[in-house]
């Protein structure tokens, strides 16, 4: 399993995913937690489940996703956002991704683990 956490530390709105890393580390014993830059490219894991915690707005708490166009639906519009989703997508369609889940966490996150 890997885990990819998105976001920015130094900016309100883009780093509630960020926050949750102390929790992660609990639930997650052992597996690698990452804050990745996507603009640098993503490497999914070769095998095993790869699970992306990211910001997202039009949610009011913590929403987990398997389906990428749900996700994409509910993501802010910006040059960052549509990069990773092409991302994903191509890898995806190029078989690269086994297993994928995306943990979203409202931008107004606040709440601490």
């Amino acid at each position: 399993m890997k885990i990819s956490v998105l976001g920015n530390p130094d900016l309100k709105e883009d780093n509630a995913a960020i926050k949750l890393i102390p929790w992660l580390k609990r639930k997650y014993p052992g597996v690698e937690i990452k804050i990745e830059d996507p603009s640098g490219g993503m490497i999914p894991p070769k095998a095993g489940e790869w699970l992306i915690v990211d910001a997202c707005e039009g949610i009011d708490k913590i929403t987990e996703f398997e389906d990428l166009d749900k996700f994409e639906a509910l993501r802010r519009v910006g040059v960052h956002d549509y990069e990773v989703m092409t991302e994903l997508k191509l890898l995806k369609k190029l078989g690269k991704i086994n297993k994928l889940k995306i943990l979203a966490i409202p931008i107004a996150f606040h709440r601490k683990y």
